[in-house]
């Protein structure tokens, strides 16, 4: 096998990987907690305006009465305050529904009835409201008769000289007010924003502080003692160029194997790695277009199978019934052209027959554990005649690994800025040290 060799154009277009150091800030927010923050302010807002629009408006009718207990002022504030504690109580609401022989119960009739003054006034207004203007205004009209009627009677056991004497109060118009409220929507919008930027940004704060994640090369240089050796935007981020992006990883891994050939390639990382998996397949491509080698792509994530569902493969036999000795190999690959390739792949399409693809296959869970003794068998039936390219599974994860690492001339962790969390990111570089032959690399991914 040639090794493989970037043209120079490619070498000029790929992204600087020199590292830049940054000081992490474990409770700042990445892009995309950032971009989720916004989302739910949106959205929140959105559904507490629609709420408020859709909610009925509710019908006020209110009444004026003037305390009237003789020129003491301190028995007019006793009095007064003695009346508004009233109006609130179910004691009246009760003698309410008695007298207007309302089907309301006590409880309903209750919170309709309010009473509000200034302190030490003898003014205050008597509100019923209701979002049934009829039931406001039939509720209303018993308030006041029903205030009399309780003070009325609790005076009648009373001897003469103890009684209150004249009018306790009076209504100072004819007639009641009427009004109608809906609820603001400016506040509605207000609260939504606020509680749905709150929530979240609250929640990843505490996820921050109690799992720090890589938020930059300084980051991934302290946690891993591997070097760093490209760091480019997904392929499918906004205002991306894949070609250019993979044309830099392709570059990096050069650089890595010291221009010896590499026959096998893995990549791994701590995530579950849809972007990892897109690479993958984009190394395959490119690698097939610009050294006219065949290539093998194996998904041997068994746990997630990313690769395997984004090529449309689910259903096939793959990796797990060659590991358990039921298929060749060779045999298994299929044809990328058969395949459905991604559209942010799709433009670094090799000719047909250059990239066939072994995926996880139907019966991952039994034959998973295999991966430790069988999978060195599934890359000598293919050593020679590709050049394979392993989507790995996540390290540290249920899958075994040993296996995997120790048989690749090159090793490439996918980092990713704002989702690889720095305890995972350790663990993963443990693991990459420990099982690993081949030199080995980190390719960080910024958000």
């Amino acid at each position: 096998m040639m090794p493989m060799r970037t043209t120079s154009v490619a070498l000029d277009q790929r992204e600087a990987p020199t590292p830049v150091a940054e000081t992490r800030r474990s409770i700042r927010l990445t892009k995309v907690q950032t971009l989720i923050v916004v989302a739910s302010m949106l959205v929140t807002a959105a559904i507490a305006a629609a709420l408020a629009l859709t909610n009925p408006p509710i019908f006020e009718t209110s009444r004026s009465i003037l305390v009237l207990s003789g020129a003491n002022p301190n028995d007019n504030e006793v009095l007064t305050r003695a009346l508004e504690s009233l109006l609130t109580s179910k004691g009246l609401a009760a003698e309410v529904k008695r007298r207007g022989d309302l089907p309301q119960s006590i409880d309903q009739i209750s919170a309709m009835i309010s009473a509000s003054r200034k302190p030490e006034s003898a003014f205050m207004d008597v509100v019923v409201s209701n979002p049934d203007k009829s039931v406001s205004e039939q509720v209303s009209a018993q308030v006041i008769p029903a205030l009399s009627g309780v003070f009325e009677s609790a005076q009648q056991d009373l001897p003469v000289e103890s009684r209150i004497t004249g009018p306790i109060f009076q209504e100072v118009f004819a007639r009641p007010l009427q009004s109608t409220s809906t609820f603001p929507l400016w506040f509605a919008i207000l609260f939504g924003l606020l509680l749905g930027g709150l929530v979240p940004f609250l929640f990843f704060v505490i996820r921050n502080l109690r799992q720090p994640v890589v938020e930059s090369s300084q980051d991934v240089t302290d946690a891993i003692d591997l070097p760093i050796l490209a760091k480019v935007a997904p392929l499918s981020a906004r205002g991306a160029n894949p070609q250019d992006t993979i044309a830099g990883v392709v570059s990096a891994i050069e650089r890595l194997s010291l221009n010896e050939p590499v026959h096998r390639l893995v990549l791994v990382g701590s995530d579950e790695g849809v972007n990892r998996a897109e690479i993958a397949l984009a190394l395959a491509c490119m690698v097939a277009r610009s050294f006219g080698q065949p290539v093998a792509l194996i998904d041997a994530d068994l746990d997630n199978g990313i690769l395997t569902s984004m090529l449309g493969a689910t259903d096939s036999a793959g990796l797990a019934e060659c590991l358990a000795g039921q298929l060749d190999a060779e045999a298994s690959l299929a044809p990328l052209s058969q395949l459905r390739v991604p559209a942010v792949v799709e433009p670094m399409r090799p000719p047909d027959g250059m990239v066939r693809f072994l995926g996880v296959g139907v019966d991952t869970s039994r034959n998973v554990l295999k991966m430790r003794s069988s999978f060195h068998r599934v890359l000598e039936a293919l050593a020679g005649r590709y050049v394979v390219i392993v989507n790995g599974p996540t390290i540290p994860g249920p899958v075994p690994t040993a296996q995997v690492l120790s048989l690749a001339d090159a090793t490439l962790m996918v980092v990713t800025e704002g989702v690889t969390t720095l305890t995972d990111a350790q663990a993963a570089g443990d693991t990459l040290r420990s099982f690993s032959s081949g030199a080995s690399g980190i390719i960080v991914l910024r958000q």
